[in-house]
């Protein structure tokens, strides 16, 4: 099967190397240089430091990352001293530094995805992110998870970034928005907004439906509304909710029950050509691609 749809690592994981305890911590400089030089992009999540930088983290403390031995949170700590914090022999990563690799190294046709978390939304932090952002090369990257307020304000600010709303299926906006702060929008609601974007980000979370049956939300009809008003697809694949911290709520995606459930699941999803795949699995999803 071949087609254009790239590969994003998902926050620095390769669960075809994390089976080794050798491999590099997630969001480390030392996965993402890794994953990046073998020709993947990278999805990755900013926090904000005691300082006022910008550090590249899922969570918003060190607990799990150090194995319960440090509970404080990201933003009591500066950013010189997070960056010097050894992981296994891994290390924390500034925004600036991977911006920096993200140019220096990526193909060029291959597009990273920085997740704007609702938390770093304030005026105050997209001051400080314009700052870090203007002088950037932005066709390297997409901004995603944006509130409608933030993607009219990034827009103005710098007419080039590329933003992507996350949308997702009514019955999941209504169990799981407040939980992300608000940031999901509905297909219709995207494509009244669609000249603030470049791409959409699609999120399937589960399978089910508010009255009990299955639903499925990435399929043609999905991909033919966005693609009418030409926006790039950039989704998540069905195991991401499970291997990701804290879940939000009972989502638990059928489709990851297994690896075989779950790559055959993902077959069917690349066959609808997505521009770009972020998944916890990119070796495997690289072979898929390659039929």
């Amino acid at each position: 099967m071949s087609n254009l749809t790239t590969i994003l690592t998902h926050r620095g994981l390769d669960l075809s190397k994390n089976k080794d305890d050798n491999y590099f911590s997630e969001s480390s400089l030392e996965a993402f240089t890794d994953q990046i030089n073998r020709g993947y992009g990278l999805e990755f999540d900013i926090r904000i430091t005691k300082d006022n930088k910008f550090i590249i983290i899922h969570d918003d403390n060190l607990l799990r990352l150090t194995t319960n031995k440090d509970s404080r949170l990201i933003k009591d700590i500066n950013l010189e001293e997070l960056l010097e914090i050894n992981i296994n022999g891994s290390h924390l990563v500034s925004l600036s530094q991977l911006l920096d690799l993200i140019e220096n190294i990526s193909a060029t046709s291959v597009i990273s995805a920085l997740h704007l978390k609702y938390t770093v939304q304030d005026l105050k932090y997209l001051d400080l992110l314009v700052k870090e952002l203007e002088s950037r090369d932005l066709s390297k990257f997409i901004v995603f998870d944006v509130l409608k307020e933030t993607a009219i304000y990034l827009k103005k600010s710098l007419p080039n970034i590329r933003l992507a709303p996350s949308v997702a299926h009514s019955y999941d906006i209504e169990r799981y928005n407040s939980a992300v702060g608000g940031t999901l929008w509905d297909i219709k609601d995207v494509l009244d907004n669609k000249n603030l974007f470049y791409a959409v980000w699609l999120d399937e979370w589960d399978t089910l439906n508010k009255n009990g049956s299955n639903k499925i939300f990435y399929n043609q009809e999905t991909f033919n509304a966005f693609r009418s008003v030409g926006l790039k697809i950039f989704l998540v694949t069905p195991e991401l909710h499970s291997t990701s911290p804290g879940l939000y709520g009972e989502e638990s995606h059928k489709d990851a029950i297994n690896e075989e459930t779950l790559m055959s699941r993902i077959k069917q999803i690349i066959a609808l050509k997505p521009d770009s795949v972020c998944t916890d699995y990119p070796y495997r999803v690289r072979d898929l691609l390659s039929l």
